[in-house]
């Protein structure tokens, strides 16, 4: 397994905030798009119960993840870019 601690490409995305570090570390409120701390448990701004999730688990929501290391993947991917694991996608899954 590649050490992405070290990656430069994390690296440079984290330094803008952005990246699956990032994106572990926040939770955005569906009622009015706050930004809140993943420890959150109420938004700030508008007083909402927040749920568990952080941003990277509704984002892996969306997406069909490398079974061995959990990293969103496109489905055109043949082997995952951060395990390198092959991956098979069957019909219906995403």
């Amino acid at each position: 397994m590649i050490d992405t601690t070290e990656s430069p490409k994390y690296v440079r995305l984290e330094a803008f905030g952005m990246g699956p570090y990032a994106m572990k570390k926040i939770k955005i409120c569906p009622r009015c798009g706050q930004i809140a701390k993943r420890t959150s448990l109420v938004c700030y701004a508008c007083k909402k119960i927040l749920t568990r999730k952080t941003l990277f688990d509704e984002y892996k929501m969306m997406h069909f993840c490398c079974p061995s290391c959990d990293i969103p993947l496109t489905l055109d991917t043949q082997y995952c870019p951060h395990c390198g694991r092959k991956v098979s996608f069957s019909s219906g899954e995403q």
